[in-house]
Formats: C-alpha cells, structure tokens, sequence
C-alpha cells in the first residue's frame, strides 16, 4: 500500500496549486509516515511547490511557494508518483489537518527525524535560548484567542521582559514580516532568525530552551517537537491539538 499526502489540488507532481500554510502542510504529511510506518507501506513524497497570489498583493517577506524546502524527489520517487496516480485502488491519500496532533502524537521522533534528514536548509541550534514566533502574514488583527488572528508586539515583550528578569538569555525572532523597531529595547540580547526556508525555521525554533508562541500552527509544530517550555495566548484551547501540553503556560 502507498501513502501520499495530497496536499492541495491538481496535483502534477512538479506544481500544484495552491494550498495552506507550512504548518498546516505537515498534517498529512505526518499522517501518512506514521500509517506508512504502522502498516509497513510505502511513504511518497509529497509535491510542495505551489503558486500563490496572496502573499504577492500582500508584499509578504515569504512569497510561500515552498521550493526550497525538502530534498527533490529521486527517480525512485517519480516513479512512486507515476505508480500511485495508476493504480489509486493500492493508494491511501492523506489530506487536510484531521485531528491535529492527536493523529501522531507519539510519533513526534519519527516525524522530527524525517523532517531532518530531508530539509534542505539545516536548522541552527538555539540551544540555550528564547525563541519568539511573530506570525503576521494573513492572519487578521483581532483579540479573537482562535488561531489565525496576529498578536500585538506589545504582548510578546512584556512576556520577555517578564522572563529576562528571571534567565539571562538571548532572544531569537522568526516572524514572515519585517521586525517593529519596539523590539531594540533588548538592544544585541535580540537576533532574528537567520534561516530562510520555513521547514528549516520549525527545527531551529524548537532547539530554543523558551517558545514565545503565535496563535498558529507554525508555533504548535516547535512544540511538538520539542516540548519546549512554551508561553502562549489565553483563551486557546490546546485540547483540540494535542493531549500533551504539560510544558504550556497561558499567559
């Protein structure tokens, strides 16, 4: 049996169209190694690069096109693609988010292993650290605590100056806008992530000792990873996610 997370429609192999955001991506393609695991079947790799006019209009930092962000399909995996859109009866397709984490989530070594040994980018080690994940983008200005909605900088420094009182660590921000001027008040204690790629950026966020998290996926998936010392919105009901949120503080 094959397992293919179809990550958005039509899917030719080389280009699809358009389709969620990284995180989000990563639903289907953790469903499917997990059940490819579980079954001993066979896990094709998914078509990432797609065309997206949003971020364009929006003059976004990360255009989101995905291209550089897993090793290319080898021959083999062609003709993986090949078999799998000839003989659909032998084929498990996996899209959309599901069930969140619930669907995988004691799989998370088998999924941080994968994304590792096929990123292209390799993520940077914050070990030690305080990552912060600002997510604006498309997300909607709103005090709405439902993920999607952006929160204002205001909130994420109070946070860290709370924190900065209590542990001498440095600060790392991974946002996919420009950074606001609010944040050198830290002065050299802040750097911004120097990865580009989004799957790149997941793995070195969740290296950090403390997440600042957004209200999005993107942040869940360092988590889950991880199981970081996370600080996130009030209001956000974690359950729906995951069963695990010991290391969580709502603040």
């Amino acid at each position: 049996m094959y397992h293919y997370p179809l990550l958005s429609r039509p899917d030719f192999g080389f280009i699809r169209g358009p389709g969620p955001g990284f995180g989000n991506l990563l639903f289907p393609i953790a469903r499917a190694l997990n059940e490819a695991q579980i079954q001993r079947g066979i896990f094709v790799r998914p078509t990432l690069f797609n065309l997206k006019i949003g971020p364009f209009l929006r003059q976004e930092k990360n255009l989101r096109f995905y291209h550089n962000e897993l090793k290319s399909r080898t021959v083999n995996d062609w003709f993986d693609f090949i078999r799998i859109n000839t003989f659909k009866n032998q084929v498990k397709f996996y899209y959309g988010e599901k069930n969140f984490f619930h669907d995988f989530e004691k799989s998370d070594l088998l999924i941080k292993d994968w994304l590792l040994a096929n990123t292209l980018e390799k993520p940077i080690n914050h070990s030690g650290k305080i990552a912060v994940h600002i997510r604006r983008g498309d997300f909607e200005k709103s005090n709405l605590s439902i993920l999607s909605h952006q929160l204002p900088t205001k909130w994420y420094i109070d946070i860290i100056d709370k924190l900065i009182c209590k542990v001498d660590k440095n600060i790392v921000l991974f946002s996919d806008s420009v950074i606001s001027d609010e944040w050198s008040i830290f002065g050299s204690r802040v750097k911004t992530s120097q990865n580009v790629s989004a799957c790149s950026n997941i793995l070195s966020m969740s290296t950090a000792d403390i997440l600042i998290a957004s209200r999005s996926t993107f942040s869940l998936w360092s988590y889950f990873l991880s199981k970081q010392k996370t600080f996130i919105p009030k209001g956000l009901d974690l359950n729906i996610y995951f069963s695990d949120t010991i290391n969580i503080s709502y603040v």
